[in-house]
């Protein structure tokens, strides 16, 4: 026997639609507040169930921005409190100040990601790899030593060289937006 179908009213559809545009502000928003990527993830799914979830308490013409980004904290605060990571959390008093980010900031934001992004492109395929390994994936330099078979010392001084040309580039991004 196969479940009916699901149907969602147009302003579920909506908010759901809405969300999707801004899941990487929100990620960034979490990321801010959670710094693990793969923690940060699963929290904006979770988002993403409760703010379709109560998609009628959103009203139409409102910053929905902001509404996603109020839901987020309070399940990066839950996220945080029910895995014990008192010592990673931040004051709740800077978790409020973090959530009064406008979208104008979050815009900004999303500008900086795209040139990181196109600095990331623009890095030696292996320093790329290097940087995905610690900064996606997580790895300690110790353990990306032991992927790749190089000694730690190699590692920690590619990397090092990698994070100084992203800041370079970075740098060179700002100026050409002045």
């Amino acid at each position: 026997m196969s479940e009916a179908p699901i149907h969602l009213d147009e302003h579920t559809l909506q908010v759901q639609t809405l969300f999707v545009q801004h899941q990487q502000a929100v990620m960034a928003f979490v990321l801010s507040l959670e710094p693990g990527i793969h923690d940060a993830e699963e929290i904006v799914q979770e988002t993403f169930v409760t703010a379709s979830r109560k998609a009628a308490t959103w009203t139409a013409g409102t910053n929905f921005l902001a509404w996603a980004c109020a839901i987020a904290r309070f399940k990066t605060m839950g996220f945080q409190r029910d895995r014990g990571r008192q010592s990673r959390r931040l004051a709740e008093d800077v978790v409020e100040l973090l959530a009064e980010h406008t979208e104008d900031d979050f815009s900004e934001f999303q500008g900086q990601v795209s040139a990181l992004r196109e600095c990331l492109r623009k890095l030696a395929p292996k320093s790329h790899e290097l940087v995905n390994l610690r900064y996606h994936a997580g790895l300690m330099p110790e353990q990306i030593a032991d992927e790749i078979d190089w000694t730690t010392n190699a590692v920690r001084v590619a990397l090092t060289r990698a994070r100084n040309t992203l800041r370079e580039c970075l740098g060179r991004s700002g100026e050409k937006a002045l």
